[in-house]
């Protein structure tokens, strides 16, 4: 990870905690991290349901290009879905299941699309939508794993959750970031990846505990090296995404034109079985 991206993405983060802070009247107080057990139970309510129902985590971002020889510049937008199951395993522990949905999106106009020009080679590339099952994870208040080893190595797994608190008067923001590094299917690289996941919820609904499933505005940065259907070849850089987006009990509560557009592209998309 070079210094300048994180720099960026650092940037982001504490611009939107400021411009929140001004909107509720007050300013932002750092509570420090959760502790183990309440952060994996406050992560389980965050991303999914602790009772174990099937949860619809809609987002809908940007991708952009991080060139090192010249300015950065938009590729296209792209919007997902993660259809999620955490499975009761006994008391602060969850097996989670999911796999998740996406599509493609023209930068300027926002029609989806299936293939690009890619401005910095200006060859076509294929963006196809496409669904993928995501890893089994173990969440307990000692340690989060992998279900089985794929490779995949991150400050976020082998280790409690660390998971950061701002309060913001009647709002609070939750904050993770995760340093990963992987080998990727597609090409056989070594992909390297700095991400922040940001959520805003209600103080007093975070307080409930009895509140299984909360109702958070989410946020999510990285910069990562090239996604392989770019096709860079040995353009230096990396990419920057971001997403905003938020959780759905039913996946008929889903933007209603990401809905069509995404079992237009796959018709299975909303009906495939969590295991």
């Amino acid at each position: 990870m070079k210094r300048g991206g994180t720099k960026v993405e650092c940037w982001v983060v504490f611009a939107a905690l400021a411009a929140l802070s001004c909107g509720a009247g007050a300013a932002p107080v750092f509570a420090g991290t959760l502790a183990p057990a309440a952060a994996v139970e406050a992560w389980v309510r965050l991303k999914g349901d602790t009772t174990g129902r099937v949860t619809y985590e809609w987002v809908r971002g940007s991708a952009h290009a991080l060139p090192d020889d010249a300015r950065s510049l938009p590729l296209f937008r792209f919007e997902s879905v993660t259809v999620r199951r955490f499975l009761p395993l006994g008391p602060g522990r969850w097996r989670e299941v999911n796999y998740a949905c996406r599509l493609y999106r023209d930068h300027a106009t926002g029609a989806v699309i299936d293939r690009m020009t890619n401005p910095l080679t200006g060859g076509e590339v294929p963006l196809p939508s496409r669904c993928s099952a995501g890893p089994s994870i173990i969440y307990g208040p000692d340690r989060v794993a992998l279900e089985r080893d794929i490779g995949f190595r991150s400050s976020a797994l082998d280790g409690p959750i660390a998971l950061e608190r701002v309060d913001l008067g009647t709002r609070l923001v939750l904050r993770r970031e995760a340093h990963s590094e992987y080998r990727s299917s597609a090409s056989g690289q070594t992909r390297r990846e700095t991400s922040i996941d940001v959520f805003t919820v209600d103080a007093r609904a975070f307080a409930n505990r009895r509140i299984a499933s909360l109702r958070a505005d989410y946020h999510w940065h990285s910069v990562t090296q090239w996604m392989t259907d770019l096709d860079m070849g040995d353009t230096p850089g990396r990419m920057a995404w971001s997403v905003d987006g938020r959780k759905f009990d039913r996946a008929e509560d889903l933007p209603a034109d990401f809905r069509a557009a995404l079992l237009a592209a796959v018709p299975d998309a909303l009906s495939r079985p969590l295991e």
